[in-house]
């Protein structure tokens, strides 16, 4: 466990607008205000509060937005995360023309998802360091602290979520990217990049219980960050990330002038609410719970759950109220230890690994799969550039063919003519069978819904109002006997499992007619049918709609949706995937339907040769409308299946 970096930003207010004296003392009055963020965090938020004054006087769109950005910095300093929120929202409103925008972008962004991470909410926290990642990424020579500030914060993000940190390929690409830092900070001899570096690092051994090279980091983030006088945060939580590592090696004695030295290097300002604070009293409180003496680390660590409380510090309460257990069971006070051992198995399921793994494994693919995107347009670059040099080598040995080639046209033309009167009559021939066939599947198919649509009303309006019936008629028997004393917790079960069965006929109901079909059409229709499938199973579905989104044909829409279900429920019945891919793309004339998954692929040499899966099924839906479909597949190399529909043509067949 280790705690989080500091937020910090450049001082300055840069200079996008006209040069006026005004200006010029907004600008000093920000850079003045930002030694005093964590030494005397109420003057400083008061200089920033003066310097948005001025600025909007001013009409001055940097200093409005750097204003606001050091507004909520010393807000999330003095633990009003929510205000601090709001105050980087204004700030992201002002000051867009500034050439160094993208660079106070990438800080407000940061400011937003560290007030998130101590609110709890980790999902909007992932989502905005993700957000200043891609803008860093993205931009030509951005300063090396910013890229060390976008890297740091997502390798803290992972190492909080992941439990195999040093075979995670992508933590490991991070810290590539630091260790380059790292090199370019050492030549630059930049110490006050390399506190950053050896901040980041600490936490990377510590996590990888290399302890002594975790240590080690430390030390030189405090050795520089004294000698360059970084903020005091990166000292205090370096020095409490050492104690921690002392303490997870049963060394008390080591830790506990540690915890004292930083407590020291607090500034005194506010220093009853300093969340650094109230986690040294959490780890003093350990000491002596590993020194033995129980009374003292309970007189500790009560207090400081309680001003923990008061801050609305949820993050590291686990850590207080699993030491506070271990010492009253350790004192034999059972009541008390269970209380804690309940309040921290509280916290720890809200801070469950599995969630965290599963948004930052969402977020992850979404990074991942725009670098994807990115490389696939590097390759079809090369695919073209190679295929006009294919073309060109083409045209030469066509050249020398033609001369070849007419000769022997002329020679067919003779037997062509003769044939082609048998073959013209033959094709008409086998038109009809295959227009006469495409009239039987789509009468069957029409049919299929027609009855579809009935079960689905008698559902809906006969079996559904029955249930809805006797559900209301126990609900009143219930409340007659509850208010009596009589009521059981069988007759409440009963009655919930009544209102599940009632959901349930619901949504049986609306699968097989769905209202949203009809009413909104087949794009939304489908967003909503894989959305559904996605919360009710473990697969993970992505969902595209490409081109110009338009209603089509009643009966064109309810196969093509009929097409998109069959194949998804092939996929949860048959695939066992994780993953699955649904695009949409609306041409002038064509549909084209993709579904993908990274399963286990379609057994034997051929899908056409499988009875099962309802691929036959799908096939005459798609004949239906005078389609076409192609499915690639191996074992174990997952599925893939393109289908190609003629808009034009199977409107005109509807009308007809």
């Amino acid at each position: 466990m280790c705690l989080h970096a500091p937020a910090q930003h450049n001082a300055g207010a840069g200079n996008s607008i006209t040069s006026t004296a005004d200006t010029a003392a907004i600008n000093k009055l920000l850079e003045s205000a930002f030694p005093f963020r964590e030494a005397a965090p109420d003057s400083a938020l008061q200089m920033y509060t003066q310097a948005l004054t001025l600025s909007r006087q001013a009409a001055y769109g940097t200093g409005i937005s750097e204003a606001y950005l050091g507004q909520s910095r010393i807000l999330s300093i003095l633990n009003k995360y929510e205000a601090s929120i709001a105050a980087a929202h204004s700030a992201l409103l002002y000051g867009r023309d500034d050439k160094k925008w993208r660079e106070r972008e990438v800080n407000i962004y940061h400011a937003m998802a560290q007030s998130f991470y101590y609110l709890g909410k980790y999902d909007s926290c992932a989502w905005y360091r993700y957000k200043a990642l891609n803008i860093v990424e993205s931009t030509p020579n951005i300063s090396l602290q910013l890229q060390m500030r976008a890297y740091g914060s997502i390798l803290q993000f992972w190492m909080n979520a992941h439990e195999d940190i040093q075979n995670d390929r992508f933590i490991q690409q991070l810290m590539q990217h630091i260790n380059t830092i790292e090199q370019k900070a050492l030549v630059a001899k930049d110490s006050v990049m390399l506190v950053s570096v050896y901040f980041q690092k600490e936490a990377y051994y510590e996590n990888i219980q290399k302890r002594d090279s975790s240590r080690y980091y430390c030390r030189r983030v405090v050795e520089l960050g004294k000698r360059v006088k970084v903020t005091p945060s990166y000292i205090v939580a370096s020095l409490l990330n050492m104690s921690i590592s002392y303490l997870q090696e049963n060394n008390p004695r080591a830790a506990l002038p540690i915890i004292e030295q930083a407590v020291k290097e607090m500034p005194e300002p506010n220093k009853a609410s300093n969340r650094y604070f109230v986690f040294s009293r959490f780890a003093l409180g350990e000491v002596w719970y590993q020194l033995k003496d129980y009374d003292q680390a309970i007189r500790i660590l009560e207090p400081a759950l309680k001003m923990a409380d008061e801050i609305h510090m949820f993050a590291y309460s686990d850590y207080a109220h699993k030491i506070l257990a271990k010492t009253f069971d350790a004192a034999h006070k059972t009541d008390k230890a269970a209380l804690h051992w309940r309040l921290y198995s509280d916290i720890r399921d809200s801070l469950n690994k599995d969630k965290k793994m599963e948004l930052v494994y969402n977020v992850e693919m979404r990074y991942r799969i725009a670098d994807k995107e990115r490389e696939l347009a590097q390759k079809e670059l090369w695919i073209a550039r190679n295929e006009s040099r294919l073309k060109a080598q083409r045209y030469l040995i066509g050249g020398i063919l033609s001369g070849t080639l007419l000769i022997i046209l002329l020679s067919l033309l003779l037997y062509r003519n003769n044939k082609h009167k048998q073959k013209l009559q033959a094709e008409k021939i086998r038109n009809l069978h295959q227009e006469l066939q495409i009239s039987s599947l789509q009468a069957m198919i029409a049919g299929e819904e027609k009855e579809r649509s009935r079960i689905a009303r008698e559902l809906h309006d006969g079996l559904g109002g029955t249930l809805a019936a006797i559900r209301t008629r126990l609900s009143y028997v219930f409340r007659k006997l509850d208010t009596r004393g009589e009521a059981c917790s069988d007759f409440a079960e009963t009655l919930q499992l009544l209102e599940e069965a009632s959901v349930e006929l619901r949504k049986t109901a609306h699968n097989l007619m769905p209202e949203i079909l009809l009413r909104e059409g087949l794009a939304k229709a489908s967003l909503l049918f894989c959305e559904r499938v996605r919360k009710g199973h473990m697969l993970e579905i992505n969902t595209e709609i490409w081109g110009e989104v338009r209603r089509l044909p009643k009966d064109f829409e309810l196969t093509a949706y009929r097409i998109i279900q069959e194949l998804i429920h092939n996929t949860l019945k048959h695939a066992r995937a994780t993953q699955a891919l649904v695009q949409i793309v609306f041409h002038d004339s064509l549909l084209c339907i993709t579904v993908e998954d990274n399963g286990t692929g379609i057994p034997g040499e051929s899908w056409q040769q499988l009875d099962g899966m309802g691929l036959k099924t799908i096939e005459e839906r798609v004949k239906s409308l005078n389609g076409q479909i192609d499915i690639a597949s191996s074992p174990g190399k997952g599925t893939s299946v393109y289908i190609e529909l003629n808009i034009i043509t199977t409107r005109q067949n509807v009308t007809d």
